[in-house]
């Protein structure tokens, strides 16, 4: 029974993964510098651009 349930829950966790996607990636700005990141530096950043698929923020 507990084989049953650990396959199962094994199987469940393996189809989810096939709906996964990438995080997007955005441009920030802060006081004296532009960052690519998918999230925000921290306090005082402002996001500036939509969403870009690639790590360096180009299209």
């Amino acid at each position: 029974m507990g084989l049953r349930i650990a396959l199962l829950l094994t199987t469940i966790a393996c189809s989810l993964a096939v709906w996964a996607a990438p995080a997007p990636y955005f441009l920030w700005q802060g006081a004296h510098r532009t960052v690519c990141a998918q999230t925000s530096p921290g306090e005082g950043w402002t996001r500036i651009s939509a969403a870009y698929v690639k790590s360096d923020c180009s299209i």
